[in-house]
This record gives C-alpha cells, sequence and structure tokens, in this order.
C-alpha cells in the first residue's frame, strides 16, 4: 500500500534525468545469446529469438540492462510494437541502445527517424498512487508480420533513502517457450553481496571477470516449470535470482527503523499535540486511547500513496501528514507511532508483505521484500494489529486477525524477522440466515425473513457505498443482490444497517416466497431446507510428476455459517412433521464442519457452518482425508410428513435451545459449535 515492490531489481541513481537518452551499451554489458533452434507451437503469436536481462552494481548505483529480440509471427503480435519503458527522474535515468526491425535478413534503425515521447501521467492517479514515475512510448512505424523486432535499453539508478545499499530481485518466466533468456548479476570484486537463486535453477557458480564478479543463468528452449499444484505459495517460486549487501534482517530493521523514527518526531508546537490532548483527557484506559488515535488516523488523513522525491522507502513527517491531510502507509504508520507515543501506548512499525508473505523467511534480507507497514501496539500484554490505511476499525476487540505470515518489527537495536501464528477466525464472515414462515399452508407462499450478516475485510467499504446512494438507488442495488442470492422470493422490502458495535453489514429483506415440495396427499409431502446440508470437499491430488511431499494450502481464514428457521403447519392428526438431518461435528482436510438440527412445536431450526483451521496441511493428513470423504455425509436435511408417526416429534439441539432469542448478529452464536 505504501511500500513498492521491484519487480525486477530495486534500480537505485547517481543522477535524474527527465529525458530518454541514446547511446551504446556500457563495455560491460555482453552480447546477446545466440539463437535456438527451437520452434514455436502451431497458432503462435510471436516466436521469442533472445530475451536477457543484465544487473551491473556500482559505486554509484545499479544499472539494469535490458534486451530483446522477438519474431512476430501472426497479427496478434503487432500490438508488441508499442515499445513502453517507465523510471523514476528523481532517482533514475533511462537510455535506449537500439531499436531495429528485421526484415529479410537486414536491420532497419527505427530511431533514426523516430524518438521516443515521453508521458508524464500517473497511471495509478484513480488509486490514490503519486509515484512520479516517467513513461517512454513509441509505435514502431512499419512493423510487419514476419519481422523480427530488436529492443535494447538501460536503466540507471540510486535510491535517494537507501542508495547506500543494493537489494534486488531478477526473474525469468515460468513458461516454456522456445528461445534464448539469460540473467545476470555483476558487482565489485570483494564487496560484501549475498545473492542465491531458487533450488530449481541449480548450482550457480560465479566467475571473476577482471575487477568484477558475475553469476549467469541461462535457460535455452526451456520447458515450463514444473509446479506445485495446491501448494503454499512459497513451493511455487521458480527461477528467481535475488541478490542483497543487508548482513541481515537486524541490519534492516535498524536502517529503516531510522527513517520511521526520524518522521514520528512532533515539533513543540505541532498542531496535533492538541488532538492528543484531547484523547488523552477523555479516557486513561490504554485501549480506548489506542482506539481514538486510530480513528483519527484512518479518519482525518486519507490514503494516497506517495512515491515522489524519494518517498518509496521514506515517510512523510507527522507535522506534514496532519497539515496537508493525506499520506500512505508509511505517512500513517509515523503518524500514529507519534500520537500513541505520547499517549504511553507501547507500539512499534512493523514491516509486512499484504499477499501473506509465505516463504519470506527463505529469502534473502531485504526491504523489497515488503509492500506494506503498520503498528503492533501492546495492551495489557496482548498485540494490536493498527493499521492507518483501513477504515472503520471503532473497537480493537473487532479488528481481524492479521493475514500476514511474517512480519519485521522495526527498532532501534534492530529486530528480527518474526513468524505470525495463524489465528482461526473466532466470527463468521458471513451469516446467511433465512426464516419461512409456512403456517398458513405449504401451498401457500410463505412469508420469508433473509438476512446476509457480513463481517471482514471490504465491508466497511460496501457500507460506505450504500451510505452515498439515494434511497431509490440504494433500493435498486439490494433488489438486485437479493435477486441474485435467492430468485425464490418475491421482495417486499430490502433494508441495511451497519452495526458499529459488531463490525457487521447487515442486509435484510422481506417477502414471500414457495418452497419446493414433493409428495402427494397420500404419501405425505417432504421438502429439503435450505443452508441445511453441506458439501464433501474434493479430493486434494497433484500429478505424480510433481512434489508429492509438499503440504496443501487451504483458504484461511474462511468461515460461513447458514441459520435456517422453518415454522410449519400444524399436522393434522394422521401425520406428524419428522425431519431427516443428522448432528455432525467433525474435521476433516483442516477444516472443521459443524451442523445442529431441532424441532419443535412444529418449528425446524438448523445451524450449519465451516471454518478452515489452518492455512495448510500436511501431504499426509490429505491423504488421510482423502479416504474419509467417501464416508462424508453431504445429504441435505429434510422435513417431511410421517404418517408412522403418532405424536410430535420432539429433537432437540441445545445450542438453538434459545429458539427466537438467538442474536445471529452477536460475536457469540452457535455458528461456533459446541465448545466453540
Amino acid at each position: 500500500m505504501g511500500l513498492t515492490v521491484a519487480a525486477v531489481a530495486a534500480a537505485n541513481t547517481a543522477f535524474a534525468a527527465d529525458k530518454v537518452q541514446y547511446g551504446k551499451p556500457a563495455t560491460w554489458v555482453l552480447p546477446p545469446p545466440a539463437p535456438t533452434d527451437g520452434i514455436a507451437q502451431i497458432g503462435a503469436a510471436a516466436r521469442t529469438i533472445y530475451s536477457d536481462t543484465q544487473t551491473r552494481i556500482g559505486d554509484d548505483g545499479e544499472d539494469i540492462y535490458t534486451a530483446w529480440r522477438v519474431r512476430l509471427l501472426t497479427a496478434d503480435a503487432l500490438p508488441i510494437g508499442n515499445i513502453a519503458t517507465s523510471w523514476n527522474p528523481a532517482s533514475g535515468s533511462v537510455t535506449v541502445h537500439q531499436l531495429r526491425i528485421w526484415r529479410d535478413g537486414k536491420p532497419l534503425d527505427v530511431l533514426k527517424k523516430t524518438r521516443f515521447a515521453v508521458v508524464r501521467q500517473e497511471v495509478d492517479l484513480e488509486a490514490s498512487t503519486l509515484t512520479g514515475i516517467l513513461t517512454a512510448n513509441l509505435q514502431t512505424p512499419g512493423l510487419q508480420v514476419g519481422d523480427e523486432l530488436e529492443f535494447a535499453a538501460t536503466i540507471h539508478g540510486r535510491d535517494p533513502t537507501l542508495g547506500d545499499h543494493h537489494f534486488g530481485l531478477s526473474a525469468l518466466p515460468p513458461q516454456g517457450n522456445p528461445g534464448a533468456y539469460r540473467m545476470r548479476l555483476s558487482w565489485p570484486a570483494g564487496q560484501k553481496l549475498r545473492w542465491q537463486g531458487t533450488p530449481d535453477m541449480g548450482e550457480l557458480t560465479p566467475k571473476a571477470e577482471y575487477k568484477y564478479e558475475a553469476v549467469d543463468y541461462m535457460l535455452r528452449d526451456p520447458k515450463a516449470a514444473t509446479p506445485t499444484d495446491g501448494a503454499p505459495a512459497r513451493y511455487n517460486v521458480r527461477r528467481l535470482l535475488e541478490y542483497s549487501d543487508f548482513a541481515d534482517w537486524t541490519d534492516v530493521s535498524k536502517r529503516m527503523w531510522r527513517l520511521f523514527d526520524e518522521a514520528s518526531a512532533l515539533k513543540p508546537g505541532s498542531q496535533l499535540r492538541q488532538e492528543i490532548a484531547k484523547i488523552a483527557a477523555a479516557d486513561e484506559n490504554p485501549a480506548a486511547r489506542a482506539e481514538a488515535a486510530l480513528a483519527l488516523v484512518q479518519n482525518h488523513i486519507r490514503y494516497v500513496y506517495v512515491g515522489l522525491n524519494g518517498g518509496n522507502y521514506r515517510p512523510a513527517t507527522t507535522d506534514e501528514s496532519w497539515t496537508r491531510r493525506f499520506g500512505d502507509c508509511k505517512a500513517k504508520t509515523a503518524l500514529l507511532l507519534a500520537i500513541l507515543r505520547e499517549l504511553d501506548v507501547s507500539a512499534e512499525a512493523v514491516l509486512v508483505q499484504a499477499a501473506g508473505g509465505d516463504g519470506m523467511d527463505q529469502r534473502l534480507p531485504s526491504p523489497v521484500l515488503f509492500d506494506h507497514v503498520l503498528v503492533r501496539a501492546t495492551i495489557g500484554g496482548k498485540p494490536y494489529w493498527l493499521d492507518g490505511t483501513r477504515l472503520g476499525d471503532q473497537h480493537l476487540a473487532l479488528i481481524p486477525p492479521p493475514p500476514f505470515r511474517w512480519v519485521l518489527p522495526l527498532r532501534k537495536e534492530g529486530g528480527t524477522l518474526e513468524s505470525v501464528a495463524p489465528a482461526v477466525p473466532k466470527e463468521p464472515q458471513l451469516i446467511g440466515f433465512e426464516e419461512v414462515d409456512m403456517r398458513e399452508g405449504i401451498a401457500k407462499p410463505a412469508k420469508v425473513t433473509l438476512r446476509n450478516i457480513l463481517r471482514g475485510d471490504g465491508i466497511y467499504s460496501m457500507r460506505t457505498m450504500l451510505a452515498s446512494l439515494s434511497p431509490e438507488e440504494t433500493d435498486r442495488q439490494l433488489q438486485s443482490y437479493w435477486q441474485q442470492q435467492a430468485d425464490w422470493v418475491d421482495a417486499d422490502k430490502v433494508e441495511w444497517r451497519y452495526a458499529d458495535d459488531q463490525a457487521a453489514l447487515i442486509l435484510t429483506l422481506t417477502g414471500r416466497g414457495k418452497l419446493e415440495w414433493k409428495g402427494s396427499d397420500e404419501d405425505g409431502w417432504y421438502s429439503y431446507m435450505h443452508g441445511a446440508g453441506l458439501y464433501a470437499p474434493n479430493k486434494r491430488k497433484r500429478p505424480k510428476e510433481q512434489d508429492q511431499s509438499a503440504p496443501f494450502a487451504i483458504e484461511f481464514p474462511r468461515f460461513r455459517c447458514w441459520a435456517t428457521v422453518l415454522r410449519l403447519p400444524k399436522p393434522n392428526g394422521s401425520w406428524h412433521w419428522n425431519v431427516a438431518g443428522k448432528r455432525m461435528r467433525r474435521t476433516l482436510g483442516g477444516v472443521a464442519y459443524w451442523r445442529g438440527i431441532s424441532i419443535n412445536d412444529n418449528v425446524v431450526r438448523s445451524v450449519q457452518s465451516t471454518r478452515s483451521l489452518t492455512p495448510e496441511i500436511s501431504a499426509e493428513d490429505v491423504r488421510t482425508a482423502n479416504d474419509l470423504i467417501p464416508g462424508f455425509d453431504n445429504d441435505m436435511t429434510r422435513v417431511e410428513q410421517d404418517f408412522a408417526l403418532k405424536a410430535d416429534v420432539g429433537r432437540s439441539e441445545p445450542l438453538l435451545d434459545k429458539g427466537d432469542q438467538i442474536d445471529w448478529t452477536a460475536a457469540d452464536t452457535p455458528c461456533q459449535g459446541p465448545g466453540k
């Protein structure tokens, strides 16, 4: 959200340039790889002749040389002629070396008559992102099917904030395509630079080249990298070369801590001190103070990513953010740290990867691996994850568990990479409640109430969207939503509300609808209950050529619950209502399954839920689960007229005994199952 990830390398620069430069490649650049004999697949749009990335580390920064040559086989490949290259003029420059069309074995120099045009445009402005990145573009004139297009350029850079360090990544595509593919890294001999390739690359041996050392990785007509289907992300990192001169994670932590310590310093006459004094005077409870501080940052500082003038890693100062009332995750974190420090609440900044960061402990220590920063506050010995870029976090207890697997705390003495234990969700992200009143008769349209209770990331933004609509548009949106959810109900009224004390969005429909009943008056009628049947999980398998020992990833965190109430007409004496459905409480393949059913006084109630308990399970546990899947009870619960019964059947489920007194919006519901 506020720390951008360099996809190829952390380009550092010694001087700025806002125009495309033209010239020959540096003397350290190797000639392109020799062509291969591989044949493109029938119908392929293009065929790569070579793709070459060479990274050179020097005293004044880093140079990334990129070159490629592609044969255009069909008209689908003609858009390749739209050449674009991007760089940040505050920290780098770009030099184009060549752009040539090869036709009938002869080169045509495109740059003799055509030059790149620089576009000064924030491509992600609609996403509140200010990077300062420039894009140079050229539409190759005269390009035809059958031509070969060849391009080469170097981006030179030195980051204004961390330019005294070298770190980055380089990767080759995992697909299998004909052609020659190379990535190369070179650095001054004797420089303390660590590097490593992923295991699939085999053993890489650096070689001496005058005053430099270099490591190369070449693929010629490669086959596709063999994936590991269903495995956690760390098992599917392929063809990746990384480098870093940071000694360890502690070194990264200390370096980044200084930036946030400086940015979070409050000036003596800061206007923010008045706001802090109000919070302090309102409550002495540390938790209440932390909630107020978080609300101040979330509600008064709008999110805008700022990467201008070296802002990729350096946060804006606290007073600057408060004055202009916008900032990115770095700025919001520095601001929150300053407020909490004045309120005597223990807190520290932590770097995270928003996607989770699975396998980060296997990577070299590098800031480029992180794309987000937030605050970890400790209150009463318990950690709370405070993210200033979120909205609507009014209660610490309702902040969702963190999705990331690893964090790097920023400390003066240096922090080490820490694993974050996965927290099983306590409350469902969805509770689907359905009440059907058929006391007027099963053949008549029943009174129906549907209620979806939603929690989790993204729900507050839905609330904001609904609140901004006109009443007529809100009604139309909700009608459309419920039509997709339950088209068997004709809506009389739709409404919504947001429960601040539960951080839950509640969508409700009331109307009439008919359930599907099967049978006859002679044999009895029956119907299957909605939301009262669990699907058996799919078997998890992977092809035999893949790693059979790797664990399987599970959708986590995930918690879904459904509750149903059927109010049935009174029996006529010759039959009575019965329910065919079993109670379930079991764990299979890392997922907890729970179902409870009751029937009393002609009212049937059911609750069922699925909840993932862990982000991944071992291959051995998967084999055990696969063997048990055939015995999984996936029968739908059935309500039926039973002529064999001589009296009303009574069936109790302790968690449903409170009946209509159950508050499905509460934090503690029957969804959690016995033992919670």
